[in-house]
C-alpha cells in the first residue's frame, strides 16, 4: 500500500556547494560585526583628549582635530556650547572634584582670563580672531550703515545671550556706544549660541538681522553690514589648558598644533577666521636659554618640570654674564657660533641693558647681595667688617673675573667705590677666578684665601660652623636677575611660557630656598606647573 506524500517529513538533500556558500555568508556577516564592535570598543589611548569648546568655533576646530587624530592616532572628543556654558561646566567639574576636560577653547579672551583667575585653567595659547558684525538675510534687502539705523528703521533683530562670547561682546560694544539698554529692550529674540542666532536670521521670517561673528555670517550666507561703531570690535580665541587635566603634555601638543601655521591655522583661514602668527610646528621643539651661572641651582628643577610638561627640550648655557653677552654680540655680528638664544636670564639687570635692543621687555625675577665670605677660625679676618678692611697687606682677596662675570664686575665696582681697588692692585694680594663656583671651591679647599667676594646665594650649601658672610652696606652690593625673550626667538610663545614658569609660585619657592629674594610681580606668580 502506497503511503500518501507528507511534505512536513520531506528533507531535501543539500549539496556541498550550497552549504559552503551559506557558511561563507554567515562568516562574512560575523566578521563584519566583529570589526564594527572592535571599532566601537576602541581601547582609549593615553593621548585621547576631551575639549570644552565654544559652539561658534566648531568647524575649524573639528577640521583641525580630524587631522590631528589621523596624525597621532588619538581621539579628541568635544562638548560644544556657549563659552559661558562651558565655563559653568568647568566650575561644576571643579566643585565635584572631577577632572574631565583637558582643554577649554572659548570664543573670547574674556572667558580665558576669567577661568585662569578662578584657577580653572593654566597656560593659554592664542589661536585666531574674528570680529563682531551686524548681518541680515540677503532676501530682506536691508541697508544698515549705523546702529541707529536698526532702531530708527524698526528692523527686527536678534542677539546672543550674554553667556555666549558673541553675546558678551555685543553687550560690551553696545555699552561702549551707550546703546545697550535701547537694544536690549528692542531685540526681537535672543539665542544661547551664535550659531542659533545665525540660523534664525537665515531661516526666520520674524528675525531680519542679528549680531554675530563675521565667520558665522559667512557660514550662513548672510549679508554683512560694516558699522563704524563695531569696526574695532574683535574677539581673540585661545586654547587653555584645564588646571585639573591629567594630560597636560597632550593638551599642550594639541594646542600648539592648532596654533601652528603648518597645521591648524589653514583650517581657521578656510572658515574665514583671521589667523594669528603662532610658533612653527615641531613635535618636540627645542629652546636655547642663556643663563647667568648664579641662577643654576635655583633654576634647574624648574627647567626639568617645564620640559616634562611641555614635551620640549631646553638647552641651557650657564656662564658668567660677561661671557654670555660677548657671545650674544658675536652671534648678532655674524662672528659667533650657534644661534641667538630664545631667552636670556641675567645675573644682574646691567647685563640685559647691554643687549636690550635684541630682546623684548624684561621681567625681574630675583635678587641677591654681594657679600664677604670668610672662615670663622681665621684670625686674620677677625676684625674684617667692611670693604675698606680688605686693604690689610696680609690678606689674600678672591673675586671673579670682572671681564667675564657680573659678580666680578660688581665686586670691583665696590672695591673702587670704597677706595680699595688701587691698594689691592699695588699690593698684588688678590686673585680672580672665572666663576663664582670655582671661587667658592677655592675658598673651601684652601685656607690661604682669606676673603672671597661672592653672592649670598652662592653660600647656601657651605657649612655654617666653618664660614660666615659679612653684609656690605652699599647699594651697589645688590644684583637683580631678570629674563627676556629674544626678538628673533623661533618659538616666542613657548619661550613666554618658559618665562611664566620661571616667574611662577613654584619657582619662587626654589629661588628663596637657594638664598635669593623674590622680585617677580604677583601677576607672574600664577602656577603653570604641577
Amino acid at each position: 500500500m502506497i503511503k500518501p506524500f507528507d511534505p512536513s517529513k520531506y528533507e531535501p538533500k543539500r549539496s556541498f556547494w550550497r552549504n559552503g556558500i551559506t557558511l561563507s555568508l554567515v562568516g562574512i556577516v560575523v566578521l563584519m560585526a566583529l570589526i564594527k564592535v572592535m571599532t566601537t570598543l576602541k581601547v582609549p589611548s593615553p593621548g585621547d583628549l576631551n575639549v570644552y569648546c565654544a559652539a561658534g568655533l566648531r568647524k575649524p576646530i573639528m577640521d583641525a582635530a580630524t587631522a590631528f587624530e589621523e596624525e597621532f592616532n588619538v581621539d579628541v572628543k568635544f562638548d560644544f556650547a556657549s563659552s559661558g556654558g562651558m565655563e559653568a561646566k568647568l566650575e561644576l567639574d571643579a566643585d565635584r572634584g572631577r577632572a574631565y576636560a583637558d582643554l577649554f577653547i572659548p570664543a573670547d579672551i574674556f572667558y580665558a582670563n576669567r577661568t585662569r583667575n578662578k584657577g580653572f585653567t593654566t597656560e593659554s595659547i592664542p589661536l585666531a580672531s574674528f570680529r563682531l558684525v551686524v548681518a541680515s538675510n540677503p532676501s530682506a534687502n536691508l541697508e544698515i550703515s549705523s546702529l541707529n539705523d536698526i532702531i530708527d528703521k524698526k528692523i527686527s533683530f536678534a542677539i546672543c545671550d550674554p553667556e555666549a562670547a558673541a553675546g558678551k561682546t555685543t553687550m560690551r560694544a553696545l555699552q561702549n556706544a551707550d546703546q545697550w539698554n535701547n537694544f536690549f529692550q528692542a531685540k526681537k529674540a535672543s539665542f544661547p549660541t551664535v550659531l542659533e542666532t545665525g540660523a534664525a536670521v537665515q531661516a526666520s521670517d520674524v528675525v531680519q538681522a542679528g549680531f554675530v561673528w563675521n565667520t558665522t555670517a559667512k557660514q550662513y550666507g548672510l549679508k554683512i553690514h560694516d558699522l563704524p561703531e563695531l569696526a574695532e570690535v574683535r574677539s581673540s580665541i585661545t586654547a587653555n589648558v584645564v588646571a585639573t587635566t591629567k594630560k597636560p603634555t597632550q593638551a599642550l601638543l594639541f594646542a600648539r598644533y592648532l596654533a601652528a601655521a603648518e597645521k591648524g591655522q589653514p583650517f581657521f583661514v578656510k572658515h574665514h577666521f583671521t589667523s594669528l602668527e603662532g610658533d612653527p610646528w615641531a613635535r618636540v621643539p627645542e629652546l636655547n636659554l642663556y643663563c647667568g651661572g648664579v641662577n643654576q641651582l635655583a633654576l634647574e628643577e624648574t627647567i626639568k618640570a617645564f620640559e616634562k610638561r611641555e614635551g620640549c627640550r631646553v638647552s641651557v648655557q650657564y656662564s658668567g654674564c660677561g661671557t654670555l653677552v660677548s657671545g650674544i654680540r658675536a652671534i648678532k655680528d655674524g662672528n659667533g657660533k650657534g644661534v641667538m638664544p630664545d631667552a636670556f636670564m641675567t645675573c644682574d639687570v646691567s647685563y640685559m641693558n647691554k643687549v636690550a635692543e635684541l630682546f623684548g621687555k624684561a621681567s625681574d625675577v630675583s635678587a641677591t647681595d654681594v657679600v664677604l665670605l670668610v672662615r670663622k677660625e681665621n684670625p686674620k679676618t677677625k676684625n674684617v667688617s667692611t670693604i675698606d678692611h680688605l686693604t690689610q697687606p696680609d690678606l689674600l682677596i678672591g673675586t671673579t673675573d670682572p671681564t667675564k662675570s657680573t659678580l666680578g664686575d660688581l665686586s670691583w665696582q665696590l672695591l673702587e667705590g670704597w677706595g680699595a681697588a688701587d691698594i689691592l692692585k699695588e699690593n698684588k694680594n688678590f686673585r680672580t677666578w672665572p666663576t663664582a663656583h670655582e671661587l667658592i671651591g677655592a675658598m673651601s679647599a684652601s685656607s690661604k684665601l682669606d676673603v672671597a667676594m661672592v653672592y649670598a646665594a652662592n653660600c647656601q650649601n657651605l657649612p655654617e660652623d666653618e664660614f660666615k658672610t659679612i653684609v656690605i652696606n652699599d647699594t651697589l652690593a645688590q644684583a637683580i636677575q631678570n629674563v627676556a625673550v629674544a626678538k628673533v626667538s623661533r618659538y616666542p610663545q613657548l619661550t613666554e611660557r618658559l618665562i611664566e614658569a620661571i616667574t611662577s609660585a613654584e619657582s619662587k619657592e626654589r629661588f628663596q630656598k637657594a638664598g635669593f629674594r623674590w622680585k617677580a610681580s604677583q601677576d607672574s606668580n600664577e602656577s603653570s606647573q604641577p
